[in-house]
């Protein structure tokens, strides 16, 4: 009786050590931004939207269509003075918005920011 029981103690810290397995995440690796040529807002920055964000922000402030998306942002949710306080940047950068932008795409946004937030 006494073998039975340590080999079922034995038996079960094995399944228990074996069960127990923890997947990291690893943080998306941000490729560096090419700094050697403006950030169009038309080519590289509405697009993000219009992927991300359109599906809601269609039919509600700030609309995010082609067409208005740069006069909705522009003041109203750029800081060019200390661009990561940008809403533009932080919103959709928390996880907490329903859309929620990649690292490399939020990068994008920051440096487009920093640039001064030019409508090109």
């Amino acid at each position: 009786m006494k073998k039975h029981s340590i080999f079922l103690l034995i038996v079960l810290l094995s399944l228990f050590v074996v069960g127990c397995k923890y997947d990291f995440i690893l943080p998306e690796e941000v490729p560096p931004i090419d700094n050697s040529k403006p950030i169009s807002f038309a080519t590289q920055i509405a697009p993000i939207f219009a992927e991300k964000c359109n599906s809601c922000h269609n039919n509600q402030s700030p609309k995010l269509t082609a067409d208005v998306a740069y006069a909705q942002l522009v003041p109203s949710y750029v800081n060019t003075g200390t661009p990561a306080s940008s809403k533009i940047y932080t919103v959709p950068s928390s996880g907490s918005h329903y859309a929620k932008v990649s690292a490399t795409q939020s990068a994008l946004i920051l440096a487009w920011i920093t640039e001064g937030a030019k409508n090109n």
